[in-house]
């Protein structure tokens, strides 16, 4: 049985939350595109921020898909760690990130279901950059990737 779109919801939030707290970031997100539930990947389905954070919730203003970041992650299928999101302007996220949203450094981390077919990702954003990401920091995302590809009726077949 396919979970909800609440249970997921629900399910990602601790996790995400744990994320934040390992890794100090100022906003964690689980992005899903999955048309059955409602969910697209222009909108976080869940969040946690740090206090004063600008949430993302309401903002379906980029397409995330066509982002040079995502790009990459999509080809590489592999963890994106940037310590610097202005240092490489081939990976450059999407503008609002930088100048709406405050991130400075970042991590995302690929969601990938059975079929191969990249379903979602998990982020860390963070406002200080340049940052160096530990070894710590990226096993933290990459666990989290992992917690969120293991909640119970998380539907890995889009």
């Amino acid at each position: 049985m396919t979970a909800t779109a609440a249970d997921l919801i629900a399910a990602f939030a601790p996790l995400l939350a744990e994320l934040r707290a390992r890794t100090g970031a100022l906003r964690c997100t689980v992005r899903i595109d999955h048309p059955a539930l409602g969910l697209s990947a222009n909108v976080p389905c869940a969040e946690v921020l740090a206090p004063g954070a600008a949430s993302m919730m309401a903002s379906a203003s980029v397409d995330h898909r066509r982002a040079k970041t995502l790009r990459w992650i999509e080809a590489n299928r592999r963890t994106l760690v940037q310590g610097d999101v202005f240092a490489d302007p081939a990976l450059s996220p999407p503008r609002a990130l930088m100048e709406v949203f405050g991130t400075r450094s970042q991590m995302v981390a690929p969601l990938i279901g059975r079929d191969g077919y990249m379903f979602g990702w998990v982020s860390a954003h963070c406002a200080e950059g340049p940052r160096l990401f530990s070894a710590a920091d990226v096993a933290a995302i990459e666990d989290t990737r992992d917690a969120v590809l293991a909640v119970p009726n998380m539907p890995l077949d889009i």
